[in-house]
């Protein structure tokens, strides 16, 4: 059994809950839904008839389940980040999925007579995409970004009893650069407050002075409604200990806001390693009856951007950050909190302390998270401002819809103490035009309109033109995109600027996938369609670091590249995950998902996670060898074997053959680092690179049988060890759950394993298999971590990739999930999850 703890969400979802209800205040998931994909013209009507139309819930992605198809995603295009000059086809940009098209969802909503008096809200946390929302037949508004949370007062379209509710949305041809998802794939809630009450996204906690002994403590609260009320604000502790109160007779008319202050001694301060949180409690009392109660949890920190670095609780931290596009894999967009849980564990793991939501909101239950365990975010906006990447992306929406959409998203998010940053925008076309209508400047504002407590960036990737003409100096801190070899070269010509490497890699790689003669030493001076990147034919490159993109570089050379420059806040990998779309540089073969991450699509890790472990994680030994011991072509060959480690010296043996005691040479002079590695133009890998941060034995004779590594300390005394035996035929399937118990409703987890009778992972074994779900879940989806494996992720079977799979199931009831696995003469079956 894998072992995973259930605490962290358990809390997390009490949490959430707790913040969301109250005795005055109900908020309520509409969760059942009818969905059709075709566009009737009067599905909006409130008499519709629907029943022939398929039963959904929420969350939902109505392209994840449909067959891969490269022609859906056919665009021709000239990426400028790519180099290219000219057009070209691209196929699996966005995840060869069919979500193009109309999307109808419809759903009733029953309310009382007495109900029907209050104020009744509809918020999506988001709608993929051109939403426009129609209650009883009614227009209510619209909303075209798919990844902003947004609502409606409905109250004037509600009837007592029986209420429809119609949603159509709109997927565009060229609307994305990756997969969006198609539908409700966010949360929808509905909403009652009396008709005076707090505004939705209406508190505001902000904490402007920090000492160790006392925090000053400010709340703003936007109240909405006519009269005179009394309002308490409450500050209860981590422990939920009522510590502060106050209480207020205020006047309303419309609208009022109103500040209270509040001295908390010997604060908990919310930190990475102690994530502490606090609640502010507001109740608008009219005479002695509860009329509203809001509850906005935060966090008592100080965040500080100084030249030399950024601070948190006065202490300097690196950024060891990652970015994260929204899509869980094979579950498609559909947010289920208990995956991201699962992808963070997995990324604390490997040692990373910051999220970069690349490139659009996140759900907020993602920041929910991230509060709790500890994650420093950068909360990103848009992709595109008014110059677009792709045919239908933001731009057309921008002039119209840019205020509104940032406004709301900070609105929605500021009170989250994880994030750190609000960025306006990613690699923006307006660099290349030194951004004529002064855009960067516009954004900005409009932030500082809101929220001051935190900086402003963007993420650059046109440097010189973003210096230049500005664009850099603008915001508050610049975040720069794979341009490690001119971090001292920014800092000479602009001495004040803060920056940080807003995206790093693009190293490629598969799991357990391994290409000979390993090449090193290659340096790529063409950018575009003719760079020199080796595009193997089977869509797989090796795991040595050294394929990458016509832009990218292996991860040692940023590692350098932070070590050389201090002052550089620190890196977000590009990325944590792999995800659905953008198979750089794999546009032409047949991919559909992305090769950078050092996790695979479906939460399994490659040789490079253990890189950056050892890199990252100071709580963790780490002691990794590659590749494995299965390669029957390299018989009577030689190969490279890498180990990265954090202990001091190891030693190779294969067979009880010893090819010598090693250690990482890496020589930390600032001449080194500027003459081997710190390079302006991407490249390949170089072993003086690889060798810096990994020992390495060039020229081990390949021979079946047993390779082992034995690590020592400083005084030459064996402390750990790691073997990879060659495995034989397969003789069996593990089935591993990750959890031994999930709740009604949430998603569970499997890894499939095929092994020898040893129990060695048969790495070569990519048959199909069939799968069969009974019990207390349905089968929802699976996925091998294989680029090119095009089965439907929502059916029943799976090929395995170099000898493992991973299964997705959706419980419905409480019991016990049975999940049964075959693959040509091989069956095995688990039922040790448990649904409470």
């Amino acid at each position: 059994m894998l072992k995973h703890t259930r605490n962290l969400f358990s809390f997390i979802l009490i949490f959430y809950v707790y913040q969301i209800q109250s005795q005055s205040r109900t908020v309520e998931l509409l969760k059942n839904w009818k969905f059709s994909s075709y566009d009737y013209g009067a599905a909006f009507q409130e008499n519709f008839n629907d029943t022939d139309w398929e039963t959904v819930t929420i969350p939902h992605d109505w392209a994840v389940k449909e067959d891969f198809d490269f022609t859906h995603d056919i665009q021709l295009t000239m990426v400028v980040q790519d180099g290219e000059t000219q057009p070209r086809y691209r196929t699996g940009r966005t995840g060869a999925l069919p979500y193009v098209g109309i999307g109808w969802y419809r759903t009733n909503y029953n309310i009382s007579d007495k109900a029907i008096k209050q104020k009744v809200q509809l918020l999506f946390d988001g709608a993929m995409s051109n939403s426009k929302v129609y209650v009883n037949g009614k227009y209510v508004g619209e909303r075209p970004f798919g990844y902003i949370s947004f609502y409606f007062d409905i109250t004037k379209f509600l009837k007592p009893g029986d209420n429809s509710i119609a949603v159509r949305l709109e997927n565009f041809d060229s609307q994305s650069r990756w997969y969006p998802g198609a539908g409700l794939y966010r949360k929808v809630s509905i909403i009652k407050t009396n008709n005076t009450h707090i505004k939705t996204w209406g508190t505001f906690v902000t904490t402007p002075e920090i000492t160790k002994k006392k925090a000053l403590i400010n709340a703003k609260v936007e109240l909405v409604g006519n009269g005179n009320y009394t309002v308490k604000n409450e500050i209860f502790d981590t422990e939920g200990k009522l510590i502060v109160s106050e209480n207020e007779i205020v006047s309303i008319k419309n609208e009022k806001t109103i500040s209270h202050y509040f001295n908390i001694t010997k604060p908990q301060l919310w930190s990475i390693e102690n994530p502490n949180l606090y609640t502010l409690k507001t109740t608008i009392f009219d005479d002695d009856k509860e009329i509203d109660t809001y509850n906005t949890p935060f966090g008592i920190r100080s965040i500080r951007f100084d030249l030399d670095g950024f601070y948190l609780n006065d202490k300097k931290v690196k950024f060891k950050g990652v970015n994260m596009h929204h899509d869980f894999g094979p579950v498609g967009a559909a947010f289920y909190p208990e995956l991201f849980v699962r992808q963070m564990k997995k990324m604390k793991e490997m040692g990373v302390n910051a999220i970069r939501f690349s490139h659009n909101p996140p759900a907020p239950e993602a920041l929910d998270i991230c509060d709790k365990m500890g994650i420093l975010a950068i909360d990103e906006a848009f992709d595109e401002w008014q110059i677009g990447k792709t045919l239908n992306g933001y731009a057309k929406h921008f002039d119209n819809w840019a205020k509104t959409d940032l406004t709301d998203m900070i609105l929605r998010d500021r009170n989250h103490p994880s994030i750190i940053m609000w960025s306006i925008g990613n690699e923006i076309m307006e660099q290349y035009q030194k951004d004529p209508n002064n855009i960067t400047k516009f954004l900005n504002d409009i932030v500082k309109s809101i929220d001051t407590t935190r900086a402003t960036t963007a993420g650059f990737n046109s440097a010189n033109n973003a210096l230049e003409s500005g664009m850099a100096s603008t915001v508050d801190v610049a975040g720069f995109n794979y341009k490690p070899g001119i971090y001292h070269k920014i800092r000479e010509h602009y001495p004040n600027l803060k920056f940080y490497a807003s995206e790093t890699g693009g190293a490629l790689s598969t799991r357990n996938s391994y290409k000979f003669p390993v090449v090193f030493d290659t340096v790529q001076n063409k950018r575009g369609a003719s760079a020199n990147v080796k595009l193997y034919k089977d869509g797989h490159p090796g795991n040595y670091e050294n394929t990458n993109v016509p832009w990218g570089y292996a991860p040692f050379k940023e590692f350098a590249a932070q070590e050389y420059s201090d002052f550089v806040y620190g890196e977000f990998v590009w990325t944590g995950y792999d995800y659905l779309g953008e198979p750089s540089p794999y546009h032409t073969a047949k991919s559909r998902s992305s090769y950078f991450a050092p996790v695979d699509i479906v939460g399994l890790e490659k040789d490079k996670f253990y890189l950056y472990q050892s890199q990252w994680n100071n709580n963790k030994e780490v002691l990794h060898v590659f590749p494995h011991w299965t390669l029957p072509e390299m018989e009577n060959k030689t190969l490279p074997v890498v180990c990265y480690t954090t202990y001091d010296k190891a030693e190779l043996f294969v067979n009880g053959k010893s090819y010598g005691i090693k250690t990482k040479e890496h020589n930390e002079t600032p001449e080194f680092l500027a003459n081997n590695i710190h390079k302006e133009a991407s490249g390949g890998t170089s072993m003086a690179q690889l060798k810096a941060y990994a020992i390495v034995w060039e020229n081990v004779n390949y021979e079946p049988g047993e390779l082992k590594i034995v690590a020592y300390n400083k005084k030459g005394q064996k402390i750990d060890e790691t073997i990879r035996t060659t495995s034989g035929e397969a003789s069996s399937i593990k089935i591993e759950s990750e959890l031994s118990t999930i709740k009604n409703g949430e998603v569970g987890v499997y890894v499939i394993s095929v092994l020898d009778k040893n129990g060695n992972l048969c790495v070569n074994y990519n048959e199909n298999m069939s799968i069969s779900v009974n019990g207390a879940a349905n089968f929802l989806a699976s996925g091998n971590g294989d680029p090119t494996n095009v089965q439907n992720l929502s059916k029943p079977e799976r090929k395995l990739f170099n000898g493992q799979a991973v299964i997705f199931v959706k419980s419905t009831t409480p019991g016990n999930i049975t999940i049964a696995v075959k693959s040509k003469h091989l069956t095995a079956s688990n039922s040790s999850l448990k649904v409470n």
